[in-house]
């Protein structure tokens, strides 16, 4: 038996026993919630005097592309909400679900399906849950019609660390606060969320631009229920409208499976398709939208067979893993990752200056703002705006990264704009306090008010340690195909259960 046969066998009979081994209730009732509850409660009032609350780590399954150094020190006092995974209630007839924080969309999804319903907004990732999406402020192609995740919102149980409950109505400060504040106002343990009716499948028309000022004009035209817009060059847009069907138009284009075609790949050369609703809320979980494409192509290339073996490694859960089992300095020193909000006004130019550092492609997500005081979400502005997702290599290989970020982070401020805080965060105090410093204000106010001083800074939380910053500021050592190679089989090898412990050579 060849060696390759015996690689598609292992991967076949995996598949069939992932496939049809039993799965766990994704629910639970109301008094199982309760009850796991006030043990993380009792533990709360048995913490050290000092301590400074944040989850416990969960690094391998995190969605962050940060360090979380802070979590080693003397006060970081672990909350484990890790069981906080399940659905309690789904009410079709009044249109909302009951949910704990920390059930990925995936499985909520999955779910409310079953009952043809979805969320409003679907954050892409199907690792991501519920919980993180509101703690970061997550958004989809759905948000120029509804905004962030956090805005489709009922109510919230949350630990301050007391018990509080809070809804656009009753704690409305401390509800808004949450928002976009990376746990460092209060611990989620559990969400009431709008849905709506799901469709079945998604027909998208993708229209063709050459020019940043056209395409933000495009994304200016509020139509159908979904949109957004791929950058592949310069002179090279695609904005993608998605409008809700039962019935399919033509040939049905599939990206669930590992040996589909990229989604963004099929946008590049494809005037219109109808996708299945499923597939288009994770239509960039294979690929990591287009970050992996250089690990197809040195594991054989973009064709049907290099998928079919080597696809179910490409995923974002297993990239996640790779990613959080290595330094992810390592990271920094790759790619550029970064999310900017920006006034859609402001975009043309915005887009213009990120050709000068040749990072392609973009995407442009147009999101509806808000004048709610969720003073630390992104989308806090009197202006619509215009996500634009950084995710590739600068043209110009190696790159020192603290010059392109910090680069990014002024044109940041110029713009008026603000950035996602999942990402590497290269603001420097001053600069930070420029974007957030009377957002920040206000958000201390609430936290004196429900005694949330028990809660990390958000600054000191998120921002660069000088330690980070230092090994940022040494390129990498041989070629840009070296290190890449090195990614690749630290790749494979977390798939099968083994870690090389490798890093990525520095000078």
């Amino acid at each position: 038996m060849s060696l390759f046969t015996a690689f598609v066998l292992v991967r076949v009979t995996a598949f069939a026993l992932y496939r049809y081994k039993p799965q766990p209730s994704r629910f639970c009732s109301q008094q199982d919630h309760a009850d796991r509850l006030a043990t993380v409660i009792d533990s709360l009032r048995h913490r050290p005097k000092d301590a400074k609350i944040s989850l416990q780590r969960r690094t391998l399954q995190s969605n962050t592309i940060r360090n979380s150094g802070y979590k080693h020190g003397p006060a970081y006092f672990p909350v484990d909400l890790s069981s906080f995974n399940k659905i309690i209630r789904i009410n079709k007839e009044e249109s909302w679900v009951e949910c704990e924080p920390g059930i990925p969309f995936s499985d909520l999804l999955r779910e409310l399906l079953r009952y043809d319903l979805s969320p409003l907004v679907v954050v892409e990732l199907p690792g991501i849950t519920v919980g993180g999406a509101i703690a970061g402020g997550g958004l989809e192609s759905s948000s120029f019609r509804h905004g962030q995740f956090n805005d489709t919102v009922l109510e919230m149980e949350c630990l301050t660390p007391d018990q509080v409950v809070c809804s656009p109505s009753t704690n409305s400060d401390l509800f808004y606060a949450i928002s976009a504040s990376y746990n460092t106002v209060a611990l989620l343990v559990k969400v009431k969320l709008k849905v709506q009716r799901a469709p079945k499948y998604v027909k998208l028309d993708i229209e063709r631009y050459s020019s940043a000022k056209d395409v933000v004009e495009a994304l200016g035209k509020e139509e159908g229920d979904c949109m957004e817009a791929i950058a592949f060059a310069r002179d090279k847009y695609a904005v993608v409208r998605g409008r809700y069907t039962d019935t399919p138009v033509g040939k049905v284009s599939h990206f669930s499976h590992h040996y589909d075609r990229w989604y963004y790949k099929s946008v590049k050369d494809t005037s219109t398709m109808t996708v299945p609703y499923w597939d288009y809320c994770f239509r960039y979980n294979y690929g990591a939208f287009w970050m992996a494409e250089y690990a197809l192509n040195m594991l054989g290339g973009d064709t049907f067979l290099t998928r079919l073996v080597f696809g179910a490694f490409l995923d974002t859960t297993h990239l996640f893993k790779v990613l959080h089992s290595s330094d992810l300095t390592d990271l920094g020193r790759m790619r550029v990752i970064q999310d900017f909000y920006v006034p859609r006004d402001r975009a043309e130019s915005f887009i213009q200056e990120i050709d000068s550092i040749g990072v392609y492609p973009l995407w442009l997500c147009p999101i509806r703002s808000t004048q709610t005081p969720q003073h630390f979400a992104c989308h806090y502005n009197q202006t619509d705006l215009i996500n634009v997702g950084i995710y590739g290599r600068p043209r110009s290989f190696p790159f020192n990264a603290r010059d392109v970020n910090d680069r990014l982070v002024n044109l940041l401020i110029s713009t008026g704009g603000r950035s996602m805080l999942y990402a590497q965060n290269w603001h420097t105090p001053e600069q930070f306090d420029t974007i957030y410093g009377q957002a920040k204000n206000e958000i201390d106010r609430v936290k004196q008010r429900y005694d949330s001083d028990c809660f990390y800074d958000i600054y000191d939380k998120i921002s660069l340690k000088a330690e980070e910053r230092r090994k940022l500021d040494v390129p990498i050592v041989g070629s840009e195909t070296d290190a890449q190679k090195e990614i690749v089989k630290n790749i494979i090898l977390s798939k099968l259960g083994m870690n090389s412990g490798t890093k990525t050579k520095r000078g």
